[in-house]
């Protein structure tokens, strides 16, 4: 069993026998469920895939008695080690609307390292036009205590591309869905692909999408070195878990997306 309070600062636990998150009677999760490979399969890059049937688990808006702002949810994610054929396992795409300063979910990995992959579509530049272009593709690694905040406009998801499982907390809002699949089916996912080729991790290009750039690869040092703006500054000066954060209703409401449409 492993203790995730020193990182979260909430009284859970992983269970690494039986891939479960735990957590002390202060504390609970409202609800929890399994992503399956049927869920995935739109962005899947072999589609004829069977096993696993499993393939994370997911634990949804932790509450420890206070009361935060409830357009928000404490998440936690357990990713295992493991490939979905030749790709390393990976999470629903996400995605909301562009808005100028404003950060979709921050993330804070708990136990393991976790690597995410970002991709920005540049504008179609009218409804006939038929291919997809990509200006920015980003893969950041994470590690255990490590934290993310993704900017708006941006289509994301996780991998686990390590042997141990990887376990991270997100905050986002409560209607924090997958983005819609229905383009996927001709695109079969994002731009880049995460393969198992010879025991290492391959950035492998996907034919269906118009590249205008190359992939920027990021660990979580050299972002807040470079003062980019995936982290928000206020996590580089406040070494506070994430869920500290959901208290601070300015910081929540101005800078996080908050649609409930």
């Amino acid at each position: 069993m492993i203790d995730l309070s020193e990182i979260s600062g909430l009284p859970i636990f992983f269970d690494e026998e039986n891939q479960t998150i735990t957590t002390s009677p202060e504390a609970r999760f409202c609800s929890s469920c399994h992503i399956s490979l049927k869920d995935l399969n739109p962005i899947l890059l072999n589609k004829s895939l069977r096993y696993p049937e499993m393939v994370y688990r997911e634990y949804k808006s932790l509450s420890n008695g206070k009361t935060y702002n409830q357009n928000f949810s404490y998440d936690v994610l357990v990713l295992p080690s493991g490939l979905l054929g030749i790709e390393y396992i990976k999470t629903h795409v996400y995605y909301s609307e562009e808005k100028e300063g404003i950060y979709d979910c921050m993330v804070e990995v708990l136990s393991g390292n976790l690597t995410v992959l970002m991709q920005k579509n540049a504008p179609k530049e009218d409804e006939f036009q038929f291919d997809t272009y990509v200006d920015e593709v980003i893969v950041f690694t994470l590690k255990r205590g490590e934290r993310l905040t993704i900017p708006t406009g941006y289509y994301y998801t996780f991998f686990n591309t390590t042997i141990a499982p990887a376990v991270f907390a997100k905050v986002a809002t409560h209607n924090h869905y997958p983005t819609d699949y229905a383009p996927f089916v001709r695109y079969k996912g994002l731009a880049y692909f995460l393969i198992s080729k010879n025991a290492k991790v391959e950035i492998v290009a996907n034919p269906r999408y118009k590249l205008k750039c190359k992939v920027k690869m990021y660990n979580c040092k050299r972002v807040v070195q470079e003062e980019q703006p995936y982290i928000h500054r206020k996590l580089v000066e406040n070494k506070d878990p994430i869920y500290d954060f959901l208290f601070e209703e300015d910081f929540i409401t101005n800078s996080f997306y908050a649609s409930l449409n």
